[in-house]
């Protein structure tokens, strides 16, 4: 008899522990939906999908939510979430080279239930990122967050479908206005880099107050060194010149034009001489110092189509000047030395010819 007993609790045990896992198992069973419509009614501002990535933690559930009976699912999109938002987005991942390759980064995406009593509130919540590869950079662009609340009673709910497709249809409409707000405007969205170079500032006019413009119609006199001269000084007479550059930009369907100007000038007030008497020859030896400024800015000009990238195209730019500014003072000190400031004839007329051919290459 106690033998008997002993089997009927085994037996008791055993169809407990059964029917507890069966109720465990099936407090945990997947809800399966998938995304209702296409929401893309409109064309894209300039733009197309050509990557999505997925950068949540979880990759195969959207959330968990109640069914009947309070059973709490886990919520999953059919084919899984990459190829279900992928199909969901087709329209939006045709290739249109002249438009911006997005690349869409999911954050978060989910859909999350609380039941408190006989009420079920629940949140539907978006995050994305949205970049795009310029060379072999990434690009962040902007990004875009938002949450959809809502409540209803018990029992299998069928709205999920929509609830994820209001959010992403947001998120996109979003980008859409973000994009036709800055495209042409933000430089974030330079995909490429054009130099337009501009004649230099004021050559058909080179006078201009104070200043003389460099122009080969227009060669200096005397009359043009208006500065006092120093008290205490060993030479005859001295040129103020230097250059400058203006580079403004333009963003033109991904292209930035930059309109480089070079100016290269001498000051009046900032040149003297001991008497406006000197000869010819002297007033040759100033120019050609003039001439240098022009032949500096001639080289920064064929350095600036080499370097400029997209990335660092001002930066690199600043220090392209800096450099050339070293390469003037360098040629203009290389100059006074080999002419002894035009005391040594067959060095001036080295210099001489020297600048005339480099000026030439130029015209």
């Amino acid at each position: 008899m106690n033998k008997y007993k002993k089997n009927t609790h085994f037996l008791i045990i055993l169809f407990l522990f059964f029917c507890n896992t069966s109720l465990l198992f099936a407090q945990y069973t997947d809800k399966w939906i998938s995304l209702k419509y296409e929401f893309v009614r409109h064309k894209p501002n300039n733009f197309y999908f050509s990557k999505m990535v997925d950068e949540r933690k979880d990759k195969v559930k959207v959330g968990f939510v109640y069914g009947e009976n309070q059973t709490q699912k886990t919520l999953k999109l059919n084919g899984g979430t990459f190829k279900s938002l992928q199909n969901h987005f087709s329209k939006l991942f045709i290739k249109d080279s002249s438009n911006y390759p997005i690349i869409f980064k999911i954050e978060e995406l989910s859909i999350d239930e609380n039941q408190v009593n006989s009420k079920i509130t629940g949140k539907c919540k978006i995050k994305v990122t949205y970049s795009f590869q310029r060379d072999t950079s990434e690009i962040k662009l902007t990004d875009f967050q938002t949450a959809i609340t809502f409540n209803r009673t018990q029992g299998d709910y069928n709205n999920y479908e929509t609830l994820l497709s209001k959010v992403i249809e947001k998120s996109v409409i979003y980008f859409d206005g973000w994009m036709k707000e800055n495209y042409d405007k933000n430089p974030k969205l330079i995909k490429s880099l054009k130099l337009v170079l501009n004649p230099d500032y004021q050559i058909e006019s080179p006078e201009k107050g104070d200043t003389i413009f460099w122009s080969p119609n227009r060669k200096m006199s005397w009359a043009d060194f208006t500065g006092t001269m120093p008290k205490f000084t060993k030479y005859s007479a001295q040129i103020f010149t230097n250059f400058e550059y203006f580079a403004p930009l333009k963003l033109e369907k991904g292209v930035l034009n930059i309109e480089l100007q070079m100016k290269a000038y001498m000051l009046k007030s900032g040149s003297w001489t001991s008497s406006s008497g000197l000869s010819g020859y002297s007033i040759a030896h100033e120019q050609v110092h003039f001439d240098i400024t022009k032949i500096v800015v001639e080289r920064f000009k064929q350095k600036a189509y080499q370097i400029l990238t997209v990335d660092n195209y001002d930066s690199e730019l600043q220090l392209l000047f800096i450099e050339m500014y070293r390469e003037i003072n360098r040629l203009q000190k290389e100059y006074d030395d080999e002419s002894n400031h035009s005391i040594n004839v067959l060095g001036q007329h080295k210099w001489q010819q020297f600048v005339d051919e480099e000026l030439r290459k130029n015209r």
